[in-house]
């Protein structure tokens, strides 16, 4: 009778053994508390990135005293650059600044209907701006809305074809921008993103002299541009090994 329930206690404990493996083999670890916390996307964190896109501009000057005209310079072009900033998400609500520095090539040329051989152009090179964003962001979508600073390089000149004779005044102005974006994690720390911009940069008073010692007084010189562009992000953090905030 010994001899049966040592035998029947062995095999017992063989076959458990045998389940186990088993089970080990078949990638089952224990209870669902020993599994690792699975993460979850986060928008916490620095980033840095570019953007290339289209822009356009809005330039209206009231007056200039050399034809006595109104002038109106509207344009389209390219705009590209690079921007950086910081985020923080609180449950699904992003916080963030960001900086953003931007070439443009908008350029356009307005032909006197006083005197044909004078042309006026303004040429907007550089674009800079500091602006406050406001998002919510849904794992690996982010919408947001943002304003701030906005300033930028302006070149204002015209040339008289039949003298010769020309000016150009150089002019940084400061201003506003709005907009808004939505962006899209294609990996853990890469994301992609299209951006709308307004920027106003109000109006101003211009005075010069051309080639030719001539004064040249602009009157209400005013500058809105407008760009759409296509971004793309690295972020300088992983995601969180926890759950969200509620």
């Amino acid at each position: 009778m010994k001899l049966r329930f040592g035998v029947l206690g062995a095999t017992l404990v063989i076959a458990s053994c045998a389940s186990a493996s088993t089970a080990m083999a078949d990638g089952y670890y224990g209870p669902r508390g020993a599994y690792a916390p699975v993460p979850f996307v986060s928008w916490t964190g620095f980033y840095i990135g570019g953007h290339l896109g289209a822009d356009w501009q809005d330039v209206d000057w009231r007056n200039v005293n050399l034809t006595g005209e109104r002038v109106n310079n509207d344009a389209t072009g390219f705009i590209g650059g690079g921007q950086a900033g910081y985020n923080q998400q609180f449950g699904n609500i992003v916080l963030g600044v960001e900086t953003s520095l931007s070439g443009s090539t908008v350029s356009d040329d307005f032909r006197s209907a006083v005197n044909p051989a004078v042309r006026y152009s303004t040429d907007i090179n550089t674009i800079f701006t500091v602006t406050g964003r406001l998002g919510v962001a849904a794992d690996k979508w982010l919408v947001y809305a943002k304003a701030g600073y906005a300033g930028a390089e302006v070149d204002v000149s015209g040339r008289n074809t039949a003298l010769p004779d020309r000016f150009s005044i150089d002019d940084w102005r400061n201003g506003w921008t709005v907009g808004g974006g939505l962006e899209y994690k294609i990996m853990r720390n890469i994301s992609l993103g299209v951006e709308y911009s307004f920027i106003d940069l109000g109006s101003d008073h211009l005075h010069g002299t051309t080639a030719t010692a001539l004064p040249v007084n602009i009157v209400d010189h005013d500058v809105q541009v407008q760009s759409v562009t296509a971004r793309v992000n690295v972020q300088l953090y992983r995601d969180e090994y926890r759950a969200p905030l509620k």
